[in-house]
């Protein structure tokens, strides 16, 4: 379908075709993760690091109060664990647990081939341009808070 640039639209109609994609893999693989805790969950395996739920909120783009709604429901199913921060003891970090790793590690495979099928079509140096065009429209958002 071509049309009149419409950047919301194409946007919108972008999000939903992949979170409708991300729930098929979720299905498939016999996950009980929600989209979003799926995507909480890669972010913290694929960072390497515990993270904090400040963090969390910058990297989800959400409130901390919905990444705490969140990170508690994970918690609950045993795929991350809290513990004290041993650089700032009003602080936490969230790390994977075993579980939550191999969660991941199911994921992954169809993730990764998730990913490939967005590049389709696409040139290395488009697809790179693409990344960035999207990631300045995103700072430009940002930025008229």
């Amino acid at each position: 379908m071509n049309g009149p640039e419409r950047p919301g639209f194409l946007i919108t109609r972008l999000a939903h075709l992949f979170r409708s994609r991300v729930e098929s893999v979720l299905a498939r693989s016999g996950s009980e993760l929600s989209v979003e805790e799926s995507a909480l969950l890669m972010v913290l395996v694929e960072s390497g690091q515990p993270l904090r739920r400040g963090e969390f909120a910058e990297i989800m783009l959400r409130d901390k109060t919905t990444i705490t709604r969140q990170l508690d429901g994970l918690e609950r199913k045993g795929l991350v664990r809290r513990k004290p921060d041993p650089s700032d003891g009003r602080a936490v970090l969230i790390t994977p647990t075993p579980k939550g790793r191999r969660q991941i590690d199911r994921l992954l495979p169809q993730s990764r081939e998730l990913r490939e099928s967005l590049k389709r079509g696409l040139s290395a140096e488009e697809w790179q341009t693409t990344m960035k065009g999207m990631r300045q429209m995103m700072d430009n958002l940002i930025a008229m808070d």
